[in-house]
């Protein structure tokens, strides 16, 4: 049993070692583009706070065109509606941590 386990993971070690790199690079590009994701929202705040920007729903639109011009490959992969619906649980995830609790900013 245990032989032939060896003798499947050794004769498929390329496929497996493009899988675990797919894997890697997807997680990767995750973390980096939720980094860009929170900092675009920041900028939005900013402009709220110079009263470029007047409400939440503003503010939300802004961030998700500005991604959708400087992440083309999310438009491209996901969609604009995809997009969207990130960038609201992203707001939701950042509004739990500055109240401390874990309610969807409720």
């Amino acid at each position: 049993m245990f032989e032939k386990i060896t003798n499947f993971l050794w004769e498929n070690r390329f496929v497996i070692a493009v899988i675990i790199t797919i894997i890697v690079q997807a997680i990767s590009t995750w973390r980096e583009t939720k980094s860009k994701l929170y900092t675009m929202m920041l900028g939005a705040k900013s402009k709220a706070k110079d009263q470029i920007l007047s409400s939440g729903k503003d503010q939300e639109e802004w961030v998700i065109k500005m991604a959708l011009q400087k992440l083309p490959w999310l438009a491209r992969t996901i969609g604009e509606d995809l997009t969207r619906k990130i960038i609201q649980w992203l707001y939701r995830k950042g509004k739990d941590w500055l109240d401390g609790k874990i309610n969807n900013s409720r």
